[in-house]
């Protein structure tokens, strides 16, 4: 048996633990109690959990899967594994909030679906993730239930609205956390933090039962330490016959020359052509992030004969984000009317600001933000289907800025507001629905903050991505590591 010092000293992945609970060498009774240590030791100071399950509850959950896994009913990688959710996902009789003040009293009845899944593969729920109140942001910052910290830097942004999931991914307190994107809220925050956030295709992941945000764009994803661990998850919560269906008829004859995953999770390696984009994307890096990302791509040319690079112009750029924004406040504010005609006073300014926006969007507006986001995304699928394989940039154009910062310079003559520049490498493929993964690429020089480097693929092609992911994860991995030095002292 592994002692529990052991367990203490690393950040186990779940890849990495699941054969040793399997095996019986590493208890789940166990992994649970380093998981409620880190949160004693940690939550304090990065704000990540709004609520902690009785600890009564999870050690019997923990319990019920040693016995079953000692008694040959092992469920798969996903047993004993202890997750979070943010707090956007209902699961019975644990405190929901979405982050806001309305709900802190509501205890739902039910399961979403998807919590539904994690438990039924033997997952352990613990808790709930800190968040932007309803989601509604990027920065990590509530303000009733605190700010969620960068392990990194405590006096930096988490990023958002998945801020508390990245943060109890990186300092070991879940090994898993499921949280929801709409313009870049599980990827921004896994750069900011330094781990793995897939935003998988539109609607592959059942949303039953999450409170919306913006339904054309609400996706369901997941925040790992690496691109296994995401992929094992994404065993667990794909629409089964949704993804089988859409790559036999879509993908038939594409999946040939590329990388795969199969269920043994043993890589080969096939030759793929990468797409990055001339504009746009690549406009406003710092000097820090263009370093990496060119090196990054140096490096990956020169260590496989496989790899072919393929540069490319976009159009419509510049509607990007107008129409990211018309139908995101548009949407938003649908679905808070009724609530937020009787308890408009309880929304903070932030929030109340945007869905009195949401009001101003005409519908000739929307029609037109709903008819430019076609074309843009007809753009991208021709380019994955016909001249590349993934599209590759930088997750964010920024590191994690200070937790006052409102803009910040990205050249001597140029500043964005935070929110504007941590959303504009993302926001497009909400938009458009392709499946969009985080992995760490590097550090800053200075700061010494990660970075992030976002893969995108063809819709449902998200194992053809994760594979892709996995080759450039295992590239980097030999220079960098990605472990928040607090997390194991």
């Amino acid at each position: 048996m592994v002692k529990k010092n052991n367990l203490l000293s690393t950040l186990f992945s779940i890849n990495q633990i699941s054969s040793k609970i399997k095996q019986g060498d590493v208890s789940p009774v166990d992994l649970v109690d380093v998981c409620l240590y880190r949160i004693h030791k940690l939550n304090s100071f990065f704000n990540s959990f709004i609520t902690v399950i009785d600890q009564d509850q999870i050690y019997r959950q923990a319990e019920a899967a040693e016995i079953e896994i000692k008694n040959g009913n092992y469920l798969g990688p996903l047993h004993g594994i202890p997750f979070s959710i943010k707090d956007m996902f209902f699961a019975k009789d644990v405190k929901f909030t979405a982050g806001s003040k309305i709900f802190k009293n509501y205890i739902p009845n039910m399961d979403s679906t998807a919590v539904k899944q994690m438990k039924k593969s033997g997952a352990i729920l613990i808790g709930t993730n800190n968040l932007n109140e309803f989601a509604s942001g990027i920065t990590g910052k509530n303000p009733f239930y605190g700010d969620s910290k960068n392990p990194w830097n405590q006096k930096r942004m988490s990023g958002g609205s998945s801020g508390g999931s990245a943060v109890a991914v990186a300092t070991g307190m879940a090994l898993v956390s499921l949280g929801t994107d709409t313009g870049g809220s599980i990827r921004v925050p896994a750069a900011l933090c330094g781990v793995v956030g897939l935003k998988p295709s539109y609607d592959l992941i059942n949303k039953n039962d999450i409170f919306p945000l913006t339904p054309s764009f609400d996706h369901i994803g997941w925040i790992t330490k690496n691109v296994l661990d995401s992929y094992i998850v994404l065993q667990c919560l794909s629409k089964k016959n949704i993804f089988k269906r859409k790559t036999d008829n879509k993908n038939k004859n594409k999946n040939k020359g590329y990388f795969k995953i199969p269920n043994s999770f043993k890589f080969e390696k096939r030759k793929i052509t990468l797409g990055i984009p001339n504009n746009y994307f690549l406009d406003y890096l710092p000097v820090a992030i263009e370093y990496l990302f060119s090196n990054f791509i140096k490096n990956l040319m020169s260590s496989s004969n496989s790899i072919n690079i393929e540069y490319f112009n976009l159009k419509k750029t510049e509607q990007y984000y107008k129409s990211w924004k018309d139908v995101r406040l548009a949407e938003a504010s649908n679905i808070h009317q009724s609530l937020f005609d009787i308890r408009k006073s309880d929304y903070s300014n932030e929030v109340k600001y945007m869905l009195i926006e949401g009001t101003k969007v005409s519908a000739i507006d929307y029609i037109k933000a709903i008819h430019t986001i076609k074309e843009i995304k007809d753009e991208f699928v021709f380019l994955l289907n016909h001249k590349v394989n993934a599209i590759v940039v930088p997750t964010t154009i920024i590191s994690a800025p200070k937790l006052n910062e409102d803009s910040i310079s990205v050249s001597n003559d140029v500043s964005i507001n935070v929110r504007e520049a941590l959303l504009r490498n993302t926001i497009i493929f909400n938009s458009i629905g392709l499946p969009a993964v985080s992995i760490p690429l590097g550090f800053t020089k200075k700061e010494k903050l990660p970075v992030g480097l976002q893969i995108i693929g063809p819709p449902y092609g998200d194992e053809i991505l994760l594979s892709i992911a996995y080759y450039f994860e295992c590239i980097n991995n030999n220079s960098f590591d990605f472990v928040p030095p607090i997390a194991i002292r």
